[in-house]
């Protein structure tokens, strides 16, 4: 009997995300601010592509290059994914169209990207629609290479991390569970090779993220293997040269047992797992959840100071999100501290869903996604600010 998931279609993504902006207008109370003139918002420049919600990117060094994703729905209240794409440079403020994806590439769906060094590699899994694809893009030649399709057919649902050599995908579901759980793609040698040890994970659904720390990936979400989709949590360890893994204990977590289907897994830092619990609100401050894999041990972070709707990224040193909409604050690993700081302009990390967000090492940008607006559009518009540290 197949496991029936009651899970959002792509269709479905961009009305549960607009929905989470009411109220994204209001400003949270600013407690705190640092020292020194406040940064601004600065608009980017207008791109020669739509805008769209999850499309994949990666920046190159000197591009922020965006791909793929899906536009707002039209008057039947279907999603566009998309085969087109641009790349930005920010030090010239200038943007590029680059080449479309070859025939069945469509972003849109589950979807999963890395920068190799050298070109981008992305697979989709357009769940339901089809077909499930591979390729990758260099920016220098601006050409896509098709790459092998893969075992993993379509599916929604799943996370990926990179390795440094191959992109993991694990999870996912499409109707019932997705079969196999997991594969891993080598760009380089434009090879798939399955992960058989995911088998002992069992029917992972839903995967939430993946991180990983140079020799394991950590991955959460829900697993569920009877015929109607009850969940039980899962985060797991996974080494894909010796495809062990290597359950963790989130009974020991200090989080609400309803939480523990809500971690997400957003960086590896200091020898330790950063996780962020359950996803920002109208009325929730972030929380930061950090385990220790050699100790076994957990702990809280502090809780963030602003409390609204928000998108969160990890910047390379900390967590940044809106804080309100004249904010931003950013949580320090190193210091266990939230740091607030005033900002001029308007806030896209806090009016919008499913941005692309990229930092550059000088500057945060956030392009696209979509607003909480009728229709649930995904205007084109975006807004860069420089961040120190």
């Amino acid at each position: 009997m197949r496991v029936r998931y009651k899970l959002p279609t792509a269709a479905a993504i961009l009305m549960v995300l607009a929905l989470a902006l009411t109220g994204a207008q209001s400003a949270a109370r600013v407690p705190g601010n640092a020292a020194g003139t406040a940064p601004s918002w600065r608009p980017l420049p207008k791109p020669p592509i739509a805008g769209r919600l999850g499309a994949s990117a990666a920046w190159t060094g000197t591009e922020m290059i965006v791909w793929g994703g899906i536009t707002s729905p039209g008057l039947a209240g279907f999603p566009y994914p998309q085969a087109d794409g641009a790349a930005y440079d920010p030090q010239a403020r200038r943007w590029r169209t680059i080449a479309r994806s070859p025939s069945g590439v469509l972003g849109g769906g589950s979807s999963a990207s890395a920068w190799t060094g050298r070109e981008m590699a992305v697979w989709v899994g357009n769940s339901p629609q089809g077909p499930a694809a591979a390729a990758t893009f260099n920016p220098r030649k601006n050409a896509w290479r098709r790459l092998p399709s893969g075992p993993l057919g379509v599916r929604e649902g799943s996370a990926s991390v990179w390795t440094g050599s191959e992109l993991l995908v694990f999870g996912g579901h499409t109707g019932g569970l997705a079969r196999p759980t997991g594969a891993a793609l080598d760009p380089i040698r434009r090879s798939w090779r399955r992960l058989p040890g995911l088998a002992a994970v069992g029917g992972l659904g839903v995967a939430n993220g993946a991180v990983w720390d140079g020799r394991e990936a950590f991955v959460s979400g829900g697993v569920s293997t009877g015929p109607v989709y009850r969940p039980r949590a899962i985060l797991f360890a996974f080494n894909p040269r010796t495809e062990r893994v290597r359950p963790i204990d989130l009974s020991k977590a200090p989080v609400q047992p309803s939480q523990r289907l809500l971690l997400f897994p957003i960086a590896w830092t200091r020898g330790e797992l950063l996780l962020l619990i359950g996803a920002p609100s109208t009325s929730s401050s972030i929380e930061v959840l950090r385990y220790n894999p050699v100790t076994r041990r957990w702990r809280k972070g502090k809780t963030a100071p602003c409390a609204g709707p928000t998108q969160t990224a990890w910047v390379g040193d900390g967590v940044v999100a809106a804080c309100g909409a004249n904010a931003i604050e950013i949580y320090r690993p190193r210091t266990d501290r939230w740091q607030t700081i005033r900002t001029t302009g308007a806030s896209p990390l806090a009016t919008k869903r499913g941005s692309v967000i990229v930092r550059t090492g000088t500057q945060l940008i956030v392009w696209s996604g979509v607003v909480n607006r009728p229709g649930n559009p995904t205007p084109p518009d975006g807004a860069s600010i420089k961040l120190k540290g």
